[in-house]
């Protein structure tokens, strides 16, 4: 199934797609390079302190998914509570809206499509392969988008100097930071930018904002409170 309408190899398509990547990651170059020294390690087991304790979280992004030599831009909003998320990728223009959500506290993942049908499944990473041919990293993403390894599952990490991940091996995907937010932001330092690659699928990832889910209507939302 093709998810989203592919952009055809037009001379216009091709300008409003590079015009749209420009846009998406204007600016999105590789961290600025820190030697690791002793302090280093030190923030980094700080940061992982900090950034287990974010349990619950409303993003507001945006992404390129590439399929192949397929492109498609989506908005990505992404709701998760302990036990429970959701993921809405909206392309642009109208062209439709794909929500995964988790039932039964995990047991069950509901996947809603853009012309009406709904399939269920245990599995996000599963469902997603079955209906759309390609899937994104649902399990490994919800410690990824924080800047953390998935734990205890194997993993190989390069730091930064300033303690927070420059790249990451993981699950069979290579993960880069490209930029965070500053510590002095309302995110307190968490992920802004990063370009996950796992075989002919790549995610390019936007956190727009990184926000504190208070009610089942998504209504009233504060910005995350200090860690400490």
């Amino acid at each position: 199934m093709n998810p989203f309408p592919v952009q055809q190899n037009t001379l216009t398509t091709s300008k409003i797609s590079l015009v749209l990547l420009l846009l998406l990651f204007g600016g999105c170059t590789s961290l600025t390079r820190i030697p690791v020294s002793e302090q280093s390690h030190k923030d980094w087991a700080q940061y992982q302190l900090q950034a287990g304790r974010v349990q619950q979280w409303y993003i507001h992004g945006r992404a390129v998914i590439f399929v192949g030599d397929e492109v498609h831009n989506v908005g990505l909003k992404w709701r998760h509570r302990p036990d429970e998320f959701m993921i809405i990728l909206e392309a642009p223009f109208g062209q439709g809206v794909f929500r995964l959500e988790s039932m039964n506290s995990g047991a069950l993942v509901k996947l809603s499509l853009p012309d009406g049908n709904v399939v269920y499944g245990e599995d996000a990473e599963a469902t997603l392969g079955k209906v759309l041919g390609w899937s994104i990293p649902v399990s490994g993403l919800e410690f990824w988008i924080k800047g953390l390894p998935l734990k205890p599952e194997i993993f190989t990490q390069v730091l930064n100097g300033d303690g927070r991940l420059r790249s990451l091996q993981q699950k069979g995907w290579s993960i880069r930071y490209l930029d965070y937010f500053g510590f002095d932001h309302p995110a307190k330092g968490l992920p802004k930018k990063l370009y996950l690659k796992h075989e002919e699928l790549a995610l390019k990832i936007v956190v727009d904002s990184w926000q504190k889910p208070e009610t089942d209507a998504d209504s009233n939302i504060e910005l995350f409170p200090d860690f400490n």
